[in-house]
């Protein structure tokens, strides 16, 4: 991801389809490694996606402030 908007261009819009695309490639990687249909419950991803999205929200809040106050 950090390669991709290392460049010199807008792409944070971007950004949020990457991380979206992320979350779901995660997911389904850890339901086809427990052998789960998309149904199910996943525990192990259930604490997974909480740390990913606490991540996000920390960042994001971080890249809004930047935005607003970039010095």
């Amino acid at each position: 991801m950090l390669r991709f908007v290392d460049i010199h261009k807008p792409t944070l819009h971007l950004v949020y389809d990457m991380w979206d695309m992320m979350i779901q490639k995660v997911k389904s990687d850890i339901y086809q490694r427990e052998g789960k249909s998309d149904d199910e419950e996943s525990s192990f991803y259930d604490v997974v996606h909480k740390i990913l999205i606490d991540q996000w929200n920390k960042r994001n809040t971080h890249c809004l402030d930047h935005l607003l106050k970039p010095r």
